[in-house]
């Protein structure tokens, strides 16, 4: 498991603020001394950091792991495409990458795109094509009015299917808009 500083500090994390306030304020309202309302707010505040940083650590650490794969397997596609020389004209220079991740009984299926052109924006439509590893079409789909500045990577999908992923492939077109 990585860790990452998303999971420690994020904006679900000011719950514990909240729920602190409401330990610290029932404390004094119930009438105990200081040392007590200080240790147990104190206490009550690493208790409440620890039941919440858990579950959202491992929901952070999930979405944060794909994000950080697709970007990687999008950094070695254009690599691979810039040592064969296969980049010639502006659409040559935006690259999408499907990634399959397995669940139990299913599959998430990510598409990500990112554009590796130094000055040109991108504006036009991508299709995707996948595949399964008996080469029966998953989908085929259209994602028309995508926008990639220079230098840009965005996810642009996310869905799931029942099909077996252990191994797929893909394709993909893009074509700017004229």
């Amino acid at each position: 498991m990585k860790l990452y500083p998303e999971m420690f500090l994020s904006p679900w994390h000011l719950i514990v603020l909240l729920m602190v306030l409401i330990a610290f304020i029932g404390l004094i309202m119930g009438g105990y001394d200081k040392k007590t309302v200080l240790r147990s707010t104190g206490l009550s505040a690493l208790i409440f950091y620890f039941m919440l940083t858990i579950p959202i650590g491992l929901i952070t650490q999930e979405s944060l792991y794909k994000e950080e794969t697709m970007i990687q397997s999008l950094d070695q596609r254009y690599e691979d495409k810039q040592a064969n020389g296969q980049l010639h004209g502006t659409q040559d220079y935006v690259i999408a990458y499907v990634g399959a991740y397995k669940n139990e009984d299913d599959a998430d299926i990510v598409v990500y795109a990112g554009n590796y052109h130094a000055t040109q924006t991108f504006s036009g439509h991508i299709r995707v094509y996948l595949y399964d590893s008996e080469d029966e079409e998953v989908f085929i789909k259209t994602y028309e009015g995508v926008t990639l500045k220079p230098g840009e990577k965005k996810k642009l999908d996310s869905t799931f299917t029942s099909h077996p992923m252990a191994t797929y492939r893909f394709h993909y077109e893009a074509q700017p808009e004229v």
